[in-house]
């Protein structure tokens, strides 16, 4: 898929779309193989300055040892997944690969066609505290959503603490891309952790084999949806949300995630609102198929399967005006 071609939300869905970037090619500019991440931070300012373009990274590998900083209006093309690869080869502290924060926002951006490795991700057993937990593959970071109309298109990101973290955040698509082997600290590091944003979709993705926490993690968020993905293998639970409202998940493969639910809606502060679980197929799950708990209200929970088993059962809902079927 490319640029507007997102596909219609499902039936039932209740989050709304997200509003997609434009590419820019005022200034383009092409970066040789294994260029240091100095140039490549160069010729992204360099596009950004002049009003936005595409910065095309060759077929090869990059060393990161800084972090590199999105800049609004700016594209980042690599040549494919496993073809263009950046590979995180120094401790970048609370940064991704690729990074923005409150200093550094950034709008109008688009990832695609590249992978983010970290090389080796931090045993679940060897680093218990947070902060030693460094290395973002990719982190979106800010408040009050002040980075908008973001595109990751067939990316991947794998063997790094946090796969990819997005924070203060809003319009953001993710498509066709593959997040695994990611994790660092028992339960709270995750291959995709979504929290604090807005107008979210994640689609057609591959999200497996995380390290430590969960395979996608949704916290203090609203409108977004995860569909049509494959959500197996990892530590802890599937997809997991809390305080949030109209998140749906929708059309996914969800099996095999090892010591929790696979999908479970569960609280915070608060819990989830407003939300949909429709045509997924869930089994060998090491809690529950589906978990709803008695913080969360007014839900759709609909034409779900329930294959091969999960540890605990298929479907537990402690929650209020649930809508079981």
């Amino acid at each position: 898929m490319g640029i507007g071609s997102i596909v219609g939300m499902s039936v039932g869905a209740s989050a709304s779309a997200p509003v997609l970037p434009n590419q820019f090619h005022i200034h383009d500019v092409n970066v040789s193989a294994n260029a240091t991440d100095a140039t490549i931070q160069a010729a992204i300012n360099c596009a950004s300055a002049a009003g936005g373009g595409t910065v095309t990274l060759e077929k090869g590998s990059y060393s990161i040892k800084k972090p590199i900083y999105l800049k609004s209006n700016v594209t980042i093309a690599g040549a494919g997944k496993g073809n263009t690869v950046l590979q995180i080869d120094a401790n970048l502290g609370a940064n991704g690969a690729l990074t923005s924060n409150n200093s550094n926002p950034a709008e109008n951006i688009i990832i695609k066609n590249l992978t983010v490795d970290g090389v080796a991700a931090t045993e679940p057993d060897k680093a218990s505290s947070h902060d030693k937990i460094t290395n973002y593959g990719i982190l979106l970071d800010g408040s009050s959503y002040v980075n908008d109309k973001v595109l990751f298109d067939n990316i991947e990101i794998k063997n790094t603490n946090m796969g990819l973290h997005i924070k203060g955040s809003s319009n953001v698509t993710v498509q066709n891309s593959e997040f695994h082997d990611n994790g660092g600290s028992i339960d709270y590091w995750h291959n995709v952790y979504l929290r604090r944003v807005t107008n979210v979709l994640i689609q057609n993705c591959d999200i497996y084999k995380s390290n430590s926490g969960n395979g996608i993690n949704i916290s203090y968020s609203d409108h977004v949806t995860v569909d049509s993905s494959k959500i197996y293998d990892n530590y802890f639970r599937g997809v997991r949300v809390a305080v949030g409202s109209y998140v749906d998940v929708t059309n996914n493969e969800v099996h095999g995630n090892k010591t929790g639910d696979g999908i479970i809606y569960n609280s915070e502060e608060s819990g989830v609102t407003n939300f949909r679980i429709i045509n997924n197929t869930v089994s060998n799950n090491g809690g529950y198929g589906i978990f709803i708990n008695v913080a969360c209200s007014d839900g759709e929970v609909a034409s779900n399967v329930n294959e091969n088993g999960n540890k605990h059962g298929y479907i537990l809902n402690k929650g209020k005006n649930i809508s079981v079927n």
